[in-house]
């Protein structure tokens, strides 16, 4: 199978080919028209002088038979031309005076198409003499100083045409296949050349194929200078890179999943293995089965919250949207999420609008989305605090927002509180708050499902506030 170089240089050949092909023919064309043309014109200006030739001597030739008649009129720009045949013919068809270059030339007069002509007007034949000569002739239809038509006919050669036509082939034949064997060849080099970065991302690809996403395709420094080629280059690194980081943090999602699942397990065998070394008292046992089932039900959160999370990514989430009441959806999630609240000694209140506020959501999601903002609340809010959700009409969009007065995230925190399994630093102490760190990316893909978008502002020790902007039925 050919390669794309020598497919690219075949397809330039093929083309040049035609176009060579075509501007040839023209050429020959253009060339052979024009001069038959110049003689027609030259044949023109003999007839006319053969004419008055004619009548001045009454059908007689001059008897030293010349090459070119002698000049009766003003000088004229035709060139004169050794002419072949001279014939003068009275209106019976008669050839009354004629002479031949070769006696055998001699062409009969068809007295029909002679009286097809018009008085004064010239026609111009290519026919072939007895002896095989062709000749190009011009007839004319004259009349005499007796008002009697008569007809006068000159002749040329063709041969000197003829001949110059086959020099004009014979270049062709030779410039043709020479300048389309150096276009070839020129074509070639010309891929080869075009196509050396493709090779160099092919090498790239291969060594990334094997396993290093480092591996970059060098481009041009400057932008000025990227070509499509050098754009091909800088779009190929592009994709490398969100590549890498996508394997990245598939890699640190698969680590992070592994831990919060190793976590509970390793909590539940110890509790098992110490209550199995020796017989207890069924209320320790009741308290291990107690302790088990509440790892248990947190591992089976993590699991769905995983297996949620992973079907999103895959598309396979089906949102089951109808009209909704998001006012009436907000009462009731946090009349639902109080008691929460309360167990805390904290102050949950609900800025509800004056009317209701229609979106096309799913209803279960949005409930999840609310519960998992305001649960995240309570649970990073000291005792005492206050946590408010509210909702707005802004510009044909619900806007939500959950504030509270909780300990803040600090400004580095901020652009990773949507990452998989990530728990805030160290400086807020959090890390030791209940959850897996599942609960605001599976917000954030609720919200984008729903064509939405979430933004959070946060101050440590002043608290958080998550916005979120849904669009209006």
């Amino acid at each position: 199978m050919l390669s794309l170089r020598y497919k690219l240089a075949l397809y330039y050949l093929a083309v040049l080919s035609i176009v060579m092909l075509v501007c040839g023919v023209a050429i020959y064309g253009y060339i052979s028209r024009s001069l038959v043309r110049t003689i027609d014109e030259s044949l023109d200006h003999q007839v006319l002088k053969l004419e008055q030739i004619a009548n001045l001597s009454t059908y007689d030739l001059p008897s030293e038979e010349p090459d070119t008649l002698p000049l009766n009129s003003p000088e004229s720009d035709a060139i004169p031309i050794a002419l072949h045949l001279m014939q003068v013919i009275n209106q019976r068809g008669e050839i009354k005076t004629d002479s031949y270059a070769n006696p055998n030339d001699e062409i009969a007069a068809d007295l029909n198409a002679l009286q097809q002509l018009q008085a004064g007007q010239t026609r111009h034949d290519t026919v072939v003499a007895p002896s095989g000569e062709t000749l190009r002739l011009a007839t004319r239809r004259a009349r005499g100083h007796d008002n009697a038509d008569f007809y006068v006919r000159v002749g040329y050669s063709l041969a000197a045409l003829q001949q110059a036509r086959k020099r004009l082939l014979l270049i062709f034949g030779i410039a043709i296949p020479l300048a389309l064997l150096l276009s070839g060849f020129g074509g070639l080099v010309l891929a080869n050349q075009a196509l050396q970065p493709v090779d160099s991302i092919t090498k790239a690809a291969e060594q990334i194929g094997a396993g290093d996403l480092t591996e970059r395709v060098p481009v041009p420094a400057q932008p000025r200078k990227m070509d499509e080629i050098g754009r091909l280059a800088a779009t190929f690194n592009t994709m490398i890179a969100r590549l890498q980081a996508a394997f990245e943090r598939q890699k640190q999602f698969t680590s992070d999943a592994s831990h919060e699942l190793r976590t509970p397990l390793a909590v539940m065998r110890g509790e098992l293995e110490i209550a199995l070394r020796r017989p207890r008292a069924p209320e320790e046992y009741q308290r291990t089965l107690g302790s088990n089932l509440e790892e248990i039900i947190r591992l089976s959160r993590l699991v769905e919250d995983l297996l949620m999370l992973a079907r999103a990514d895959a598309g396979r989430v089906e949102l089951q949207c109808e009209p909704l009441d998001l006012a009436a959806l907000c009462g009731n999630t946090v009349e639902y999420i109080t008691p929460l609240a309360e167990q805390r000694e904290q102050t949950l209140s609900y800025q509800a609008p004056p009317q209701p506020i229609t979106i096309h959501a799913d209803q279960q999601r949005l409930k999840q989305l609310l519960l998992n903002l305001l649960d995240n609340a309570i649970k990073y809010t000291e005792p005492h605090g206050k946590i408010t959700l509210g909702l707005t009409v802004e510009q044909q969009h619900a806007t939500l927002t959950v504030a509270d007065t909780g300990r803040g995230i600090p400004a580095e925190d901020l652009p990773h509180v949507f990452d998989r399994f990530f728990r805030r630093s160290a400086k807020t102490s959090d890390r030791s708050a209940p959850g897996s760190g599942l609960g605001l990316s599976i917000v954030k893909w609720i919200v984008e499902a729903h064509g939405g978008t979430i933004v959070v502002e946060s101050q440590v020790g002043a608290g958080t506030v998550f916005t979120i902007r849904l669009p209006l039925a």
